[in-house]
Formats: C-alpha cells, sequence, structure tokens
C-alpha cells in the first residue's frame, strides 16, 4: 500500500508514534509517500524527527495550546483567541491537505491526533480511507478511567478528540493495558507504537541513580533548577524544547539540560532510576516498557496530561505531583518492584494488533477484532 501520515506536530509524542509505525509499515512492504505535520506557532519540529522519516514533511498552520509568557501554563481563553485569528490559515491547511492527498494518491491515510485531519475529512469528504490514531481514543471505551472532577474540560477534550476522528473509517485507541476492541464504535486496542530503539534497549541503573527529566514546556526548568540547589548530590539529566538555549546547558555540577534528541533521550532513560516527566503519554510509555518508576507532573491546564498521571498511579507505576519534587519520586523507587510491572509483554503485540488493522482497512476489509 501506499501509506499518507498527517500528524500533530506539537510535542514529541505523535511524531514517535508515526517513526515507529513508519518501521513496521516498511518492514510489512508498504511505502509512505509524504508525511503532513500540523504547525503550531510556538513550536518546530526537532530536525531529530525530520531526519529519520524517508519522507520529507510538509507543514501547515493547525490549532495550538496556547503558552503563557511563563512557559509553563495552558491558558484557555489566550488559545481560543489565537487560533480563531488564525483561521484564515486553517483555510490555506486544508487546500494543502488536499492538494497533497491528490498528488499522491495514497491508497490509505494515518491520522495522528491532527485536528486538520478531522476537519479536511468533514469538508473534503475524500474516497480514501482514514485510520485515526491516538491514545485520547481510550477517552470513548467503557473501560477508561478519568481524572476526578473537571468535568467541562472532560467535556471539551472529548469533543476535540471527535473532531479529530470525524469521519474516520477506524481508530487505532493506544492504550497501557488491553482492552476489548469496539467494531460498534470502530475502534481497536493496541499496545503503544514505541521505537525499535527503545524495544531493543536493556533495562539497567547506572551507579549514581541519575533521575531523567522531559519538559514539554521549558518555563518548569525553574522549578528543576530550586530542587537542584536545595538537592545538590542529585545527579539530574533534564531534556527540554528551548530554542534560545545551547546544544547542552552544565547548570550545575549535577544538574544539566539537553536538546531534544531521540537516541541520547532513550539511552539516559535505559540507565536512569527514574523518569521525571510533563506526564505525555509517549514518555510514560517507554518509562514503563523500561522498569523505570515515574513521577507524572501534568502541564497546568492540560486535562489529557492529568488524565495520564492518573493512570501511571492507578497501574502503580510512579506518584503525580504539581510540581517537580523529586523527593516523591526517591520515595516511591524506595518501594517500587519493577517485576510487578505487566507493560513489556503488552507492549511486544503492537506490531501484530496494528498491522491487520491497518492493512485490512487499506484494503477496504473489515479489521480483525479481538475481545
Amino acid at each position: 500500500m501506499k501509506i499518507l501520515f498527517i500528524v500533530q506536530g506539537e510535542g514529541r509524542g505523535h511524531l514517535t508514534q508515526a517513526l515507529a509505525l513508519q518501521t513496521m509499515l516498511r518492514k510489512a512492504g508498504h511505502e509512505l509517500v509524504g508525511v503532513l505535520a500540523g504547525k503550531v506557532s510556538n513550536r518546530e519540529i526537532p530536525a531529530v524527527f525530520a531526519q529519520r522519516l524517508p519522507s520529507p514533511i510538509h507543514r501547515f498552520s493547525s490549532p495550538g495550546f496556547s503558552i503563557g509568557k511563563e512557559q509553563r501554563a495552558i491558558h484557555s481563553l489566550d488559545t481560543l483567541i489565537e487560533n480563531v485569528g488564525r483561521i484564515p490559515a486553517f483555510r490555506r491547511s486544508l487546500q494543502r491537505i488536499h492538494q497533497t492527498l491528490e498528488d499522491a494518491q495514497p491508497d490509505l491515510a494515518l491520522a495522528f491526533y491532527e485536528p486538520m485531519a478531522g476537519v479536511y475529512q468533514a469538508l473534503y469528504r475524500p474516497d480514501v480511507p482514514f485510520v485515526a490514531v491516538g491514545h485520547q481514543y481510550m477517552f470513548d471505551h467503557p473501560i477508561y478511567d478519568f481524572a476526578p472532577g473537571r468535568t467541562v474540560d472532560r467535556s471539551a477534550m472529548r469533543l476535540f478528540t471527535r473532531l479529530t476522528s470525524f469521519r474516520a473509517t477506524w481508530k487505532l485507541a493506544l492504550s497501557l493495558y488491553p482492552a476489548k476492541d469496539l467494531p460498534g464504535a470502530r475502534l481497536s486496542v493496541i499496545p503503544p507504537l514505541l521505537r525499535e530503539e527503545a524495544l531493543s534497549l536493556p533495562a539497567t541503573v547506572s551507579d549514581d541513580r541519575f533521575f531523567l527529566i522531559y519538559l514539554l514546556n521549558r518555563g518548569y526548568a525553574e522549578q528543576v533548577i530550586a530542587w537542584n540547589a536545595k538537592h545538590p548530590a542529585q545527579r539530574l539529566e533534564c531534556f527540554w524544547d528551548n530554542p534560545d538555549a545551547d546544544e547542552v546547558v552544565q547548570h550545575s555540577d549535577t544538574l544539566r539540560f539537553n536538546q531534544l534528541h531521540d537516541t541520547r533521550f532513550l539511552e539516559l532513560m535505559s540507565q536512569c532510576a527514574g523518569l521525571v516527566c510533563t506526564a505525555g503519554f509517549e514518555s510514560v510509555s517507554e518509562a514503563l516498557f523500561l522498569g523505570k518508576p515515574i513521577l507524572a507532573v501534568p502541564v497546568e491546564g492540560h486535562y489529557e496530561q492529568l488524565c495520564n498521571a492518573y493512570e501511571v498511579e492507578k497501574l502503580g507505576c510512579g506518584v503525580r505531583s504539581e510540581r517537580f519534587d523529586m523527593n516523591l519520586l526517591t520515595q516511591f523507587v524506595a518501594r517500587y518492584d519493577p517485576a510487578q510491572n505487566n507493560f513489556r509483554a503488552w507492549a511486544l503485540e503492537a506490531e501484530a494488533r496494528a498491522l491487520p488493522v491497518i492493512e485490512a482497512v487499506g484494503a477496504r476489509r473489515l479489521p480483525p477484532t479481538s475481545g
């Protein structure tokens, strides 16, 4: 099959999933004929992802969150105002998507939680089958437990998620645990899509038992720096997306900030004593696969990440917090038993579960389901 990717470009999670799935598709003999990636005004795609995909990445404007001057929290009203002002750019995005599909003539399009893919489906109604890929589609599964409270945020997130998959032929819901497929809802549950580099890494712990930190928004660096000042003996390796900083910033003897780098981040994750992250699904999945305890700190105002943090606690693989307080992780590590983590076996089923669904939809057949 000839396959086109339409990827949400905010953060590293959806891009990482696209890389992992592209490897699986290539091994099965399918061809990636194009990559469209949403561009949010305040974010750029890290070069490492562009270099790894065999097809050039074509950018288009896409809705995104507004991050305040503090570069930390999501501001709902500012998000609405900014995205309304970008409507003319979104119209051009739809034209760009349509022209790319016309030129590439794919047998199938895979949309990684990109809202413009849903809008395009609604307005253009292409004949090409679409498969929507994302862990957020578990929101429509009866087994999913949402973070308590925040009913308005929950409704808004579910509405946005349904927009991303509007008129999709099928949905692939990435899940941290097995759950039955829902053929009536055109939904298959599969494990997270982890890259080959993550799947092949051995899980060890370095002698100095350092903590690895991933910051989606660089404004949280202040909290990390403050904690390091009080606990200078604990080594911290931090990765961030900060275009204003050098490739490596050695803040202190035990705190280093690194620009995003896919293989280096994974290597350090395999060696760390625990992961501290802003509750992104992909980072959590990689840490679970490598048996690493997690401190999950949801981005302020980011309901989806709040749900991810609650899932980490529910699975007994980490703790959640509103701040980057690594004392909580130190306490959790002392009582954490990686042997209780059954995630690894589930994650290794991803290729066997995803490919039959994708190939069936591309061939315009009903996908196989599992109960």
